[in-house]
């Protein structure tokens, strides 16, 4: 059927660069028109705020994981942005985007469009898309399931972070993927070639005709036990030097147990929040918002592997005791 929406399930693991490989697609014109669904495991989100120039057309499903139990949600959202794309007669959108949490297993998500005979007269799934990292790749595929079953369910992979000195050769990348899932399109996004526009196009999956594939829908996935997420006040306004050092400390000490951070803090040195985000040892570049709600708290998301919130709180707020007791005791020096 003509007709139906087109979609696209963009899949990986914590860290991966899947957001940004969709804040690239929007900001192109071909990504006009394109109805985001973003999920965040954890408490707070923040995935969706970056994604600024389709913020009315973006629908956040918070707080859990899409295979687990918030599966319904993944239904309603789609709804939801079906009916949008027909909104007074008109087609609003020319595609839909899923951006899966970075511990989905995407296959009971395509289950659930598999069983509702709305969404399969409606939605078209075109492609299952992995994004993969080339620093942080090989030894994800190796340690985590959920990074393994994103490979095996994707008909692309595209291979994110290879300019990055601590990058693994992308042969070594494709080889692991490959042999998980032998039949992967492969794309490199640092490939001068790589287009996004082709990414999402329509035709994308007519050599990866799902058929009568069998999914394990009615399976839930079972995580990491040690794996957990936990979200962190912070103060209305934070000492940026004395945070970034008690956090480059915290990741130094801690980064294999510590596979995502992410946050929005705003700083005593400007009046716009700013977006971190870091995977393991490594943090981005941080990220500042505008035309941000000024009464948006600051807040720390992390999700962890065998680390509790109770110590990183006592680390946070020890330090930023010390932090500031220093910087009375400077400013009170005579000249």
């Amino acid at each position: 059927m003509p007709d139906r929406l087109p979609l696209f399930i963009v899949t990986g693991f914590l860290g991966s660069g899947k957001t940004t490989l969709v804040q690239r697609f929007l900001r192109e014109p071909e990504g006009q028109g394109t109805g985001v669904v973003v999920n965040e495991f954890g408490e707070a989100g923040l995935d969706h705020r970056l994604m600024v120039h389709a913020a009315e057309n973006v629908e956040l499903i918070g707080n859990g994981c899409m295979c687990c139990a918030r599966r319904a949600d993944v239904g309603r959202a789609l709804y939801d942005l079906v009916r949008m794309s027909r909104q007074d007669g008109q087609s609003r959108f020319t595609r839909a985007i899923i951006e899966t949490s970075g511990l989905a297993d995407p296959s009971p998500i395509v289950g659930t469009i598999a069983r509702d005979p709305w969404l399969r007269q409606h939605v078209e799934l075109v492609s299952v898309i992995a994004v993969i990292d080339a620093v942080a790749g090989l030894r994800n595929l190796r340690d985590f399931d959920e990074a393994r079953r994103q490979v095996a369910i994707a008909d692309a992979l595209v291979v994110t972070k290879t300019d990055l000195r601590a990058a693994h050769p992308t042969r070594d990348i494709t080889a692991a993927a490959t042999a998980i899932a032998p039949d992967l399109v492969l794309h490199d996004a640092q490939d001068p070639d790589f287009s996004l526009a082709r990414l999402f196009d329509r035709t994308a999956g007519e050599s990866a005709s799902r058929g009568g594939t069998p999914f394990t829908a009615t399976e839930v996935p079972q995580h990491d036990q040690d794996v957990g997420s936990f979200t962190l006040a912070l103060p209305e306004r934070i000492d940026w030097p004395a945070f970034t050092l008690w956090l480059s400390a915290l990741l130094h000490r801690h980064g294999d147990r510590i596979l995502r951070v992410k946050g929005l803090v705003r700083t005593s040195a400007g009046a716009n929040p700013v977006v971190i985000h870091g995977v393991q040892h490594s943090m981005h570049p941080p990220v500042h918002l505008t035309g941000e709600d000024a009464g948006q708290p600051s807040f720390l998301v992390f999700i962890t592997r065998g680390l509790t919130r109770d110590p990183i709180a006592q680390s946070l707020t020890r330090f930023l005791h010390l932090a500031e007791a220093h910087s009375r005791v400077h400013v009170s020096e005579p000249a």
